[in-house]
């Protein structure tokens, strides 16, 4: 009997830290993915208030085309500096 016993309790602990072992890995990769969707929101937000400005705000978009495609207006003067 307390063999039984002894054998149904040693089994009932390999279940038990089995469990315990995968319950820790997928709240780890619980909280991996939760960070990982704050930082996608964040990038999304940003992107979209990047849009928002590209659309509504003509100066926003003349100084995207100057400072990435490097256009000047007619009769200005570009100083090019280089860093030490």
């Amino acid at each position: 009997m307390i063999v039984i016993l002894s054998g149904v309790t040693t089994a009932l602990f390999l279940v038990w830290s089995q469990t315990r072992r995968e319950y820790a890995n997928f709240e780890q990769r619980r909280a991996e993915a939760e960070l990982r969707l704050t930082a996608l929101r964040e990038e999304r937000e940003a992107k979209e208030a990047y849009l928002r400005a590209f659309l509504s705000e003509p100066d926003f978009v003349e100084r995207v085309i100057r400072e990435r495609m490097g256009y000047i207006a007619p009769g200005e003067i570009v100083f090019r500096f280089e860093n030490p």
